[in-house]
């Protein structure tokens, strides 16, 4: 067994049948930003093309395209395709790379729908919040930013991004106990970090 197939991805608290999280119960925000660049990154890397990716990691090539267009996102797939593409990419990045972007894309789409209540063990395991807000910086940072990652723009859309400031204020008000969440995610997107 690789090191990837021993990571889990994180899932909500949302329905799940047949291993796979009901996609229509998660609301109309399928964020696939982080771990759908970070699978392009890596098959521009080895020069691949879905169709080779999709070979190398023994999955449909329909799943590799669902996972990047967001039509099934990575935090969305049933397990075994989840941690087939995760070992695939274990080849280049260390196990937990592919698993935190995937919750991080799970958390931003929660926020987006205007979830009160979320999965947020990627933020609080010891093993995981750097690389989770790093992630979530290069997600909805507009600005560069020095660590392992440089950006210069951010990875959701401006209609997203000013979305996510309404819902991350909404979430920061409430009686949430993940209302700390929110207010992290404004002062991200503020520039300043907490």
């Amino acid at each position: 067994m690789s090191a990837a197939s021993e990571c889990h991805p994180v899932r909500s608290a949302s329905t799940v049948r047949n291993s796979a999280l009901v996609l229509d119960e998660l609301g109309e925000h399928r964020v696939t930003a982080l771990s759908a660049s970070l699978l392009r990154a890596v098959m521009t890397t080895y020069g691949e093309d879905h169709e080779s990716f999709a070979s190398r990691a023994g999955i449909r090539p329909q799943t590799v395209a669902e996972a990047m267009d967001g039509t099934c996102p990575a935090w969305a797939l049933p397990y075994d395709e989840f941690a087939a593409i995760a070992d695939a990419i274990t080849a280049m990045w260390p196990c937990g790379v592919f698993e935190t972007a995937a919750a991080c894309d799970l958390l931003l789409s929660c926020v987006l729908s205007g979830d009160q209540f979320m999965a947020t063990d990627v933020l609080t395991q010891p093993d995981s919040p750097d690389l989770a807000w790093a992630l979530l910086r290069l997600a909805i940072s507009s600005r560069p930013y020095d660590g392992f990652i440089r950006a210069q723009e951010a990875l959701l859309p401006d209609d997203l991004l000013a979305l996510l400031r309404e819902q991350a204020a909404a979430l920061a008000g409430s009686q949430s106990p993940d209302a700390w969440i929110g207010v992290e995610l404004l002062a991200t997107c503020a520039g300043v970090q907490s």
